[in-house]
Formats: C-alpha cells, sequence, structure tokens
C-alpha cells in the first residue's frame, strides 16, 4: 500500500503522523564527530555527535553539534569542557571500531574511554587525548561556539522542544594524525579500507564501501579551482610550503 504524500509544519507543533520522526533520516549519511575533550580538572570523555561536517579546508575548520542532554538537563559533558579548554580532539569513526563508538555514546559521569576499553594515544598539541586505533585524528582549537537557543518551550507556539538549546562548537584544526597503514601507494588516503560509519535516521547507520570518481565542470580558462577541489596541491607545493612553515612557527608562538 502506497503512503499518501505529506506535508507538516513542524514550527506550527504539526508532526508527520509517523510512527517515527522522519526529520533526521533525510540529511544523510552524516559523519560522526567522534570527539574527545578533557574537563578541567583532568577527567578525560569521549562522545559521538552525529551533527559534524567540516567547516573549510583552507585553513581546516570542522564543527560539531552538541545538544543539551535529556539525561543530565543541561549542555553536554563535551560541551562544557569546550567551554572551559578550547580544546578537543576529532577522531575518525571506522567500521572496525563501531561498537566502540556505540559504547562511547553513554552519557555516562566517567571516562568513557575506560568504560568503553578504548586506548588512548597522546596527542601532541592539545591535553585531550586520541583514539589510538582511530585512522585519523585531529587536534584542535575551539574557534568560536554558537548557541541556537530555544527560545519558547511549549506545546502551542513552535512546538514541544525535546533538547533545549543546540551549541554549534567550531575549531580550528592544528594538527592531523593519520595512521601509515591507511595510505596507499600513490598517497591517497585508503577511505575504502578505514570504512568511516556515519549515521542515518531512526538507529541506522551506513558505512563508506563504495567509491567513485565525478569531476566537477570548470571553466575552460580556470586552471585552478579543479585541482584545489580535488585535493592536488603540486602545482602551488614551494609556495605553500613557505607559507605553511610561517603558520606552523605562529601556531607555535600561540600555544
Amino acid at each position: 500500500m502506497v503512503h499518501a504524500d505529506l506535508f507538516y509544519q513542524p514550527a506550527k507543533g504539526e508532526t508527520s503522523g509517523l510512527p517515527h520522526d522522519p526529520f533526521k533520516s533525510f540529511v544523510v549519511p552524516r559523519p560522526i564527530g567522534w570527539i574527545s575533550t578533557t574537563s578541567r580538572d583532568g577527567k578525560d570523555n569521549l562522545a559521538p555527535f552525529s551533527q559534524f561536517t567540516n567547516v573549510s579546508f583552507d585553513p581546516p575548520t570542522i564543527l560539531f553539534v552538541g545538544h543539551q542532554s535529556l539525561y543530565k538537563k543541561r549542555s553536554r559533558d563535551t560541551v562544557m569542557n569546550c567551554i572551559e579548554t578550547n580544546e578537543f580532539v576529532w577522531n575518525m569513526p571506522s567500521y572496525a571500531l563501531r561498537d566502540a563508538v556505540n559504547s562511547s555514546a553513554l552519557e555516562s559521569w566517567n571516562d568513557e574511554f575506560e568504560e568503553g576499553n578504548i586506548t588512548k594515544a597522546k596527542s601532541t598539541l592539545v591535553r585531550p587525548p586520541r583514539v589510538a586505533d582511530s585512522p585519523v585524528a585531529f587536534e584542535c582549537r575551539v574557534h568560536s561556539i554558537v548557541r541556537v537557543a530555544n527560545e519558547a518551550h511549549g506545546d502551542d507556539v513552535f512546538g514541544p522542544h525535546l533538547v533545549g538549546n543546540s551549541d554549534i562548537v567550531i575549531g580550528r584544526v592544528l594538527g592531523i594524525h593519520i595512521r601509515g597503514e591507511y595510505i596507499t601507494g600513490d598517497g591517497l588516503f585508503d577511505i575504502l579500507k578505514a570504512a568511516p560509519i556515519a549515521r542515518n535516521g531512526y538507529h541506522q547507520y551506513t558505512h563508506i564501501n563504495q567509491v567513485w570518481d565525478m569531476r566537477m565542470p570548470m571553466q575552460p580558462d580556470d586552471k585552478v579551482s579543479g585541482e584545489v577541489l580535488g585535493g592536488n596541491m603540486k602545482p602551488f607545493a614551494p609556495k605553500l610550503i613557505q607559507e605553511g612553515e610561517k603558520a606552523s612557527n605562529e601556531e607555535e608562538k600561540e600555544i
């Protein structure tokens, strides 16, 4: 039986009428921000966030969104740690690590690394540890935190609110760790071997197990954009090396 077409207005408190809210099943798949932080008093924390993406690649910048905790009735520990210490690490959640990722979703009052038996690795530039077995990790300094506030909390205006405020945490990537086993002979990151997992809607996940190339169209006189967007930095290597060394020195001074 084919279901009738639907239209509903969440801002008026309307729902789809379906047994499960479908909203999060539309913007998919969503990369997972597996974020490790350390509190001001030295307690490590690890948690996955399914609202996560990169902001820019020049300079490398990422963001994740932490909703308020339904369980603890306040901002998530990860967000609080970012507010207090200005540091976090993103760890790539691979298919092989899927159970560890899921275990760290428990809103514990303790160290999720220890509770999930997840091995830590020392970071180079920031205090929070990395997930040792993760294929890639970004050490980050908090750039800014933007609060998306729910200003009305009622059933009559803008619908019922389940998670309160949401905090968009934007981080500047200071350092990148790549495990050598995931670098191919021609110098590419082996995405199929790493098999990152991503969140769909409901309790559904997926992982990368297929890739294909498709080049964007470029104007005939545009000799730059395609190389940059495709990740080929060789034509700009001499200048970039000089700028990279200068930026690295400036970062070390700031730290």
